[in-house]
């Protein structure tokens, strides 16, 4: 799909896709519970880190909200979050290897 396409409510398709199927429970269980897991760990840390530095005088918090990652930083959020996506998809698939 092409950049400059806009999609609107009244042009937007709906996707099709397969409905979960009971088996499929378990692995939306585990892939909820492992997205819980990277959430938690990645706003623990955040909080932390924010904390040592204000205890050091480099309050951070209001230049985070205002931080727009460009270029190498940019790149590199992108790779993480594909990396999580493909995490979660390989608990909802059971294709577990990550390799």
């Amino acid at each position: 799909m092409s950049a400059d396409v806009k999609l609107y409510p009244t042009t937007a398709q709906p996707r099709r896709r397969p409905g979960l199927k009971p088996e499929d429970i378990d692995k939306v269980g585990a892939a909820l519970l492992t997205l819980t897991k990277e959430l938690w760990v990645l706003r623990d840390r955040q909080i932390l880190l924010e904390e040592v530095l204000k205890r050091h005088n480099l309050d951070v918090t209001a230049e985070i909200d205002r931080l727009k990652p460009e270029g190498p930083l940019e790149a590199k959020l992108a790779a993480e979050r594909e990396g999580l996506v493909k995490k979660i998809m390989a608990e909802l698939t059971g294709e577990l290897d990550l390799a």
